[in-house]
């Protein structure tokens, strides 16, 4: 691999051991203020309709600066946020509504930071290193969210209460945000100075290849909201609120899925590709539901086990994918554009997923409102799988044709 790509993978890492710290405690923590995973859903809607707006003030920066530095500009919008938490916590038991504060400055850095990275992701590699490129982050990716609830758990379990181990892991977190800001700064600057559009990009009916890219995305989106939203809940609630032995599962999760990631890298090539990620959309749709129907400790470790074995197979196949047909528009224009709009479409699919636990929750009475909902989002791990195969057999009929 390149320099570039070394560094990306570094930086990745890292920010995922940061983020995967905050992500299953933030959450938790917040949760504890509201004691409403409709709260936390609306929470998390701000902050996924912020991350579009991210990336779109990422793209105009990008013809100021190096996508370097606005990757370093998100990671620092990212601290303040948890800053934020830190310094003003005690204001949450008064007024809950501060946490919509929170997750507007959080959606807003992580739509730079990841502007910027995926940009950065796709500049950086080619299609002959990309395959080997995403296997290595994935693995370094799936290590750091081993390396997170373990340390965060340690921290939990040596604190005189879980809301004081909440308050040191945000410490630790902005330590490792400000060690990814710095490694990044090493990155080769890339400056992207050729004109893009976006609207046109929301146009699907001209470009097949570009209308599979912007639907896979969505469908994505939808699927993934319950991961964002409900997953993490459920999970701390099967434990009896229990943060040590929340943490615990989460380890031994992640731990199964660097095996994965590994297993993933061996496994996955270019003829099996689709076979792969249809067995992995199968587990990750049986791991959600069984969660759900099941809320207690038994469910959440098979929704651990499962879900950590299957992710692979369907993310790293979707990411190939997904970066292979970008690439193909990368010598035209730039492709800053597409980048964007695939953006909006993916956290579209996101506050979809995300409006229909709200919806089902007002005309669905407790528990049948989350198991209706928990249903309609993960079933999109299938749809997707199905509509990948009916795009992929009929672009290989015109191909032959």
């Amino acid at each position: 691999m390149s320099k570039n790509e070394k560094l990306l993978v570094i930086v990745n890492a890292t920010y995922f051991i940061a983020a995967t710290m905050s992500a299953v405690f933030v959450n938790v923590y917040l949760y504890a203020f509201t004691g409403s995973i409709y709260s936390m859903t609306m929470y998390a809607m701000v902050r996924f309709t912020m991350i579009p707006l991210g990336f779109y003030l990422g793209g105009i920066l990008s013809r100021k600066v190096s996508l370097s530095t606005i990757l370093s500009v998100g990671l620092l919008i990212i601290i303040s946020a948890f800053a934020f938490l830190l310094g003003f916590n005690h204001l949450f038991y008064d007024n809950y509504n501060l946490i919509f504060v929170v997750g507007l400055v959080l959606g807003s850095g992580e739509g730079l930071y990841w502007f910027s990275i995926n940009s950065l992701n796709l500049q950086s590699s080619s299609k002959a290193t990309r395959a080997a490129f995403i296997s290595t982050m994935a693995i370094f990716n799936s290590a750091s969210t081993v390396i997170a609830p373990f340390v965060a758990t340690m921290i939990v379990r040596l604190s005189s209460t879980d809301a004081v181990g909440y308050i040191r892991i945000f410490q630790v977190v902005i330590v490792l945000q400000i060690i990814a800001a710095l490694i990044s700064r090493r990155v080769d600057n890339v400056y992207v100075n050729k004109p893009y559009t976006i609207f046109d990009k929301l146009n699907l009916k001209y470009d097949g290849q570009w209308r599979y890219v912007m639907v896979s995305h969505f469908f994505f989106g939808i699927r993934d909201s319950l991961l964002i939203v409900l997953t993490s809940i459920l999970i701390y609630n099967a434990t009896g609120g229990s943060g040590s032995l929340y943490g615990d599962l989460l380890t031994g999760f992640a731990l199964l899925n660097l095996i994965a990631n590994f297993a993933a890298r061996k496994m996955i090539r270019r003829d099996n590709r689709l076979m792969m990620y249809t067995y992995g959309a199968f587990f990750l749709f049986t791991s959600t539901m069984v969660l759900v129907l099941s809320p207690n400790i038994v469910g959440a470790v098979y929704f651990g086990m499962v879900n950590a074995v299957g992710n692979p197979f369907v993310v790293n196949t979707f990411n190939i994918i997904m970066m292979n047909a970008l690439q193909d528009y990368i010598e035209e224009e730039n492709i800053f554009g597409r980048i964007i709009a695939k953006e909006i479409t993916l956290n579209g699919g996101r506050l979809i997923g995300m409006a229909s636990i709200l919806v089902f929750a007002t005309f669905i009475p407790e528990p049948y409102s989350l198991i209706v909902a928990v249903t309609f989002c993960s079933s999109f791990a299938l749809v997707i799988v199905m509509y990948a195969r009916k795009y992929h057999k009929q672009r290989e009929l015109i191909r032959r044709g």
